[in-house]
């Protein structure tokens, strides 16, 4: 199914793991509601061992594609900051089934992140994380829950993003079957690249944002 590959693949740029976390482009397959958060024009590409994700947004409108042996996933999708605290997305993706998703990011303060994402369908996966940022974002904490409804199982993930200086961020994350993953981001305000080591998949994981604007 679309949903299985979306959650079984550690994306190098760690904000992507956790639907609190994506911003701009990486929201198109993690959390719609982040395309509205920071509008801009930007595309990203990752190259996983098994797949290959692309994502492209402009203002609060994106489109993405998953591309693997077993097939391609598209999705389509829209994000709106609301006046407040929250930002809500919208998404539909398109492959061997069509799934309808929905997300939400709530900011609680500069501090403080909650996220959930969801698909519309009697068999639900429903992914939740909260994240927080210290020491002037130095250090970014995040954790999340993801439950799958057709297996009835449950998967936690923790993740730790260190920013010691700009366009450097060191990226840490780890599951509940401590399979971890380790690796470093580095760029400027519209570039940005990132590469992670899995472990035991002793497998290497890439990627490239690329913006128009600044963030």
């Amino acid at each position: 199914m679309a949903w299985y590959f979306l959650l079984c693949t550690v994306s190098p740029f760690n904000e992507a793991n956790f639907v609190s976390l994506p911003r701009r482009s990486i929201s198109v397959l993690h959390n719609p509601a982040g395309i509205g958060i920071n509008t801009g024009v930007e595309m990203f590409v990752t190259f996983h061992s098994t797949e290959k994700n692309a994502g492209f947004v402009l203002g609060n409108l994106g489109c993405g594609i998953v591309h693997t042996d077993a097939g391609d996933i598209y999705e389509l999708g829209t994000g709106i900051k609301l006046p407040g605290a929250f930002a809500i997305g919208f998404a539909r993706e398109f492959g061997d089934t069509t799934e309808n998703i929905i997300g939400v990011i709530c900011l609680l303060n500069r501090y403080l992140g909650l996220g959930l994402k969801t698909n519309l369908a009697r068999k639900k996966y429903v992914h939740c994380s909260a994240n927080a940022k210290l020491f002037a974002d130095i250090l970014t904490l995040a954790g999340g829950v993801i439950y799958e409804g057709i297996e009835n199982s449950r998967d936690y993930r923790w993740g730790i993003i260190v920013a010691p200086q700009y366009g450097v961020k060191i990226n840490l994350f780890t599951d509940i079957k401590s399979e971890w993953h380790a690796g470093c981001e580095l760029g400027t305000s519209k570039l940005k690249l990132s590469g992670i080591y899995s472990y035991p998949l002793k497998k290497f994981s890439f990627g490239l944002i690329l913006s128009a604007q600044d963030y």
